[in-house]
């Protein structure tokens, strides 16, 4: 008989078995340490066949921030089922589940590293978190020269460097484009998964940090996990800092979860090889929660959206938006989202627009979303068009 519950502490050993064969994964102490620290932080969702775990799904319970707006977010992750078992809906049962709790815990967001974006779209899923790859050879770095002294920079294990970076991480304007809030247990996390993670940290003359990067030695390559930096200063010292490794490695990469490519910060930017590559997918999952905390730029008059939302029937309807003086009001008027609406659109193409991926005006031009011009320009100059940045993975 299947039965789909919450696990707890007593069925770890019987998860990370399924862990290791689902992912082809071999057991080691370091891999068991970050697994259990991940493992109890998280929900755990799981189906058992005769009392034998066959199914099984975390979901982690983070904030995030986007534009200044903490939201709930919970990180899906480690969905998994032995192969006898594979194929009958659980993953299906287990998704809904965890949709359903984090409905009622008034989660606004969920984000996932999909291993098919087809399959994950079925869930309400969309890729909306991207990232840029560059490669350089050691022979086109730049000749980094300090303007003026001021400051210096020291090498330390991310353990060591934690106290001093995750402040100027929390600051950084990048990591507020629907970036990860990093709570301490995140931050101890991944030093237990990346134990050869080293970082250079920038600090002023009176010893405060103001930058840092996050790198290891891969063979020939020097690789660039993260860069953050908050003045002149800082960004000069960092980049001379990661250049003066040119006779360890032969080619310098970074993986940025800025999806941007800046390959004219160069003097010759076509020595760059810049790669733009679908990252992490996001779902709204409490439509109400999340409108209603929404950092809007501008009021808008009385706006009747229709979403559809297969998965969630609480956000499938149609919405009544409007914003003025007195802030935002949004309520559904209709369980049926075929009535009467000023805008069409589905849960996957809201996020992306909400989330400042896509504009509302352009899913319009390749008939992505349905809607009267006006009522789509006039809520379009209202959102954010920031891109989604995201720096974490899970």
């Amino acid at each position: 008989m299947d039965k789909l519950e919450q696990l707890t502490q007593k069925d770890l050993e019987e998860f990370y078995q399924l862990y290791l064969y689902a992912f082809t994964n071999l057991d080691s102490n370091g891999r068991r340490a970050f697994f259990d620290h991940r493992y109890n932080h998280a929900l755990k969702y799981g189906i058992k066949h005769n009392g034998k775990l066959g199914s099984g799904m975390l979901s982690i319970p983070f904030h995030v921030n986007f534009h200044g707006v903490k939201y709930k977010m919970n990180g899906i992750g480690d969905v998994m089922s032995y192969p006898e078992y594979g194929g009958n809906g659980a993953i299906t049962q287990l998704m809904q589940q965890a949709f359903n709790d984090m409905l009622e815990d008034n989660v606004a967001l969920s984000y996932l590293a999909p291993f098919s974006y087809d399959f994950y779209r079925r869930f309400g899923y969309e890729e909306v978190f991207d990232r840029t790859i560059y490669r350089v050879k050691n022979t086109d770095l730049p000749r980094v020269k300090i303007d003026k002294k001021i400051g210096s920079i020291e090498r330390l294990t991310l353990a060591e460097a934690i106290p001093f970076i995750k402040e100027v991480y929390a600051n950084n304007p990048n990591s507020h484009n629907a970036g990860l809030i990093r709570e301490d247990w995140w931050w101890d996390y991944l030093v237990l998964k990346h134990p050869h993670w080293q970082v250079g940290v920038y600090f002023s003359e009176d010893h405060l940090s103001a930058g840092y990067v996050i790198y290891e030695g891969l063979d020939t390559t020097f690789s660039i996990q993260e860069i953050m930096f908050t003045n002149w200063e800082s960004f000069q010292y960092l980049s001379r800092f990661v250049c003066q490794h040119e006779s360890m490695f032969s080619t310098f990469e970074y993986a940025s979860g800025d999806p941007l490519g800046h390959p004219d910060i160069l003097k010759n930017p076509s020595n760059v090889e810049v790669q733009i590559k679908p990252y992490m997918m996001a779902r709204i999952i409490n439509l109400e929660t999340f409108i209603n905390h929404y950092p809007f730029l501008k009021k808008i008059k009385s706006t009747r959206v229709a979403v559809a939302d297969k998965m969630l029937p609480a956000n499938n309807g149609i919405w009544r938006l409007l914003i003025n003086a007195n802030g935002t009001s949004f309520e559904k008027i209709s369980d049926n989202e075929n009535n009467m609406a000023d805008i069409r659109i589905s849960i996957q193409e809201l996020t992306k627009v909400l989330l400042g991926y896509r504009s509302l005006n352009e899913l319009n031009r390749i008939g992505a979303i349905r809607g009267s011009y006006e009522a789509i320009t006039n809520l379009d100059a209202t959102l954010r068009k920031e891109p989604p940045m995201l720096w974490d993975y899970f």
